[in-house]
């Protein structure tokens, strides 16, 4: 009997520690992802500076990024590359949620930007991990641990200095301006919800495939009734360095990132997947824009940096919440 006893000791030992393996693997699978999608949506940012320089409207180039991530989702759901299946789902769940992105967001975000500075509405659009806790909060009644909250507030703290001590920053844009970003700000929140929820009915392929398809045809039919141009909008600049940009935007950001994005805020708390992804993303944003764009660098740029990458260390260190702990 003793002998049985010290085999199921070790039995249960072993699963423990399988589990604890799985749960380590799992997390670092996930940190690797989140790194992917940061690099590649902080790097969207000169991406999308190369296009509008070239002549391409905010419009087209949505039209073009959303129709060239449709086209590739099709294509590879098609030959059987990307496994989906909508047997059984209520697929207006998911079109539900690709109305609040890409769709509506990216209007008010770009309606945004253009009355309002860059660095304006750059500070306001990292304000959506905040958003998502207080939308959380009063929308689904759901709590965080106070140093999950403490670990964005900081996050956000770095962003902002980044922003803030700029060359250049002011607040005299016009408040109309900061409104509708701000509505943005919202919007983008409630996707984060929308789609941790549908996570549950949709996988990641699934859900970036109704986003990619409702954007294309969202922007293309914006587009068609506006007067814009499609490929000729690209073939016009005769640049490949804007084509490599554009096809950049479809592929790697409204593809593979939103793939990510759908995965991660199925596997993570909302508020801190979403604060991870976005502070992550703006740090990227911030180091592409001064080695590739020749963006001011300063003191403020290395304590930013610092502060947000903190925020983020604490965030994705999730534990269960003590009871004590919580803000309700």
């Amino acid at each position: 009997m003793e002998l049985s006893t010290r085999e199921m000791g070790k039995a249960h030992l072993t699963e423990q520690n399988n589990i604890s393996a799985k749960g380590t693997k799992g997390r670092l699978t996930t940190g690797m992802l989140v790194g992917l999608c940061s690099v590649l949506w902080g790097l969207s940012f000169y991406a999308t500076k190369v296009a509008l320089n070239a002549g391409i409207t905010e419009m087209e180039l949505l039209a073009l990024r959303w129709s060239i991530a449709a086209i590739v989702f099709v294509f590879l759901s098609l030959t059987g590359i990307v496994n989906v299946d909508f047997k059984g789902k209520h697929i207006r769940s998911a079109v539900y949620v690709a109305m609040f992105q890409p769709c509506f967001y990216s209007i008010f975000e770009t309606w945004g930007i253009g009355l309002t500075t860059t660095s304006e509405s750059s500070l306001l659009i990292a304000t959506i991990p905040l958003m998502v806790l207080v939308t959380g909060k009063v929308l689904y009644k759901r709590s965080f641990s106070r140093r999950t909250g403490f670990a964005i507030i900081l996050a956000l703290a770095g962003v902002s200095t980044c922003i803030v001590f700029s060359d250049g920053f002011s607040f005299e844009g016009k408040y109309f301006g900061y409104l509708i970003v701000m509505v943005a700000v919202l919007l983008g929140s409630l996707y984060c919800h929308a789609s941790a929820n549908a996570s549950l009915k949709f996988t990641a392929m699934e859900m970036t495939l109704v986003m990619a398809v409702s954007g294309g045809i969202f922007f293309d039919g914006l587009n068609l009734t506006l007067g814009g141009r499609f490929i000729g909008a690209l073939t016009q600049t005769g640049s490949l360095k804007v084509i490599g940009a554009v096809l950049f935007l479809g592929v790697c950001c409204s593809c593979i990132c939103y793939i990510i994005f759908n995965y991660v805020l199925g596997k993570m708390n909302t508020a801190t997947a979403s604060n991870m992804i976005a502070n992550s993303t703006t740090a990227v944003g911030v180091i592409s824009g001064v080695v590739l764009a020749k963006d001011p660098f300063g003191w403020y740029t290395v304590v930013g940096l610092g502060m947000t990458i903190s925020g983020i260390w604490l965030a994705s260190r999730e534990e269960p919440m003590d009871p004590a702990e919580v803000i309700h």
